[in-house]
């Protein structure tokens, strides 16, 4: 990726007016001041970085996003937020996270009743760390009492504000992703 936002940079200019001005506002490459934060509210979510979660009793930095891989099969990422920077561009801001990503197959195990467990210690993709922070869903991780080393993924759950008493029951729910997989749960 050396040389990227050179290239881009010059590829838009050189571009007849067919690029948008989002595009060329990209390609000129964000100002040069970064603000940095401890924690962040988006897209309903309350996200701290692994820090600022030592401080506090609430654990708001797991996140979680859905991909597509090569072979175009969706696959889940789980990881923890170390910083969060807002990019200024002279028309928008931009917020990334830098992630400490679990390694997907040394570092996460779907278990025999579903439980998507993980162990953090397990870290992977280091050369890929951003992610654009309204992209990521909140997630938990809840230490597994069968294996100290492993946390189960416990979904996060939304808080939408300024919603009315009528609307709050459909935001008042938690993330899609369920905590196991209920097609596996061994009958007793």
């Amino acid at each position: 990726m050396n040389g990227f936002n050179i290239w881009f940079r010059n590829r838009i200019q050189k571009s007849d007016s067919s690029a948008d001005d989002v595009v060329r506002s990209l390609a000129g490459g964000p100002l040069f001041t970064i603000t940095s934060y401890q924690g962040y509210d988006i897209n309903g979510y309350t996200f701290y970085t692994i820090e600022q979660d030592k401080k506090s009793t609430y654990q708001n930095c797991g996140v979680r996003i859905d991909a597509f891989d090569n072979n175009m099969q969706k696959s889940a990422y789980y990881g923890q937020v170390e910083e969060i920077w807002e990019l200024t561009y002279p028309d928008f801001k931009v917020t990334v996270f830098r992630c400490r990503w679990v390694q997907g197959a040394k570092g996460v195990i779907t278990d025999k009743y579903g439980f998507t467990t993980v162990d953090l210690e397990q870290v992977g993709y280091k050369e890929e760390p951003f992610m654009l922070a309204d992209q990521v869903s909140q997630v938990f991780y809840v230490t597994d009492t069968r294996n100290w080393k492993r946390h189960v993924v416990v979904p996060g759950k939304r808080r939408v504000v300024g919603v009315t008493n009528a609307m709050e029951e459909e935001y008042n729910q938690f993330n899609e992703v369920p905590t196991f997989d209920t097609s596996i749960i061994p009958v007793i």
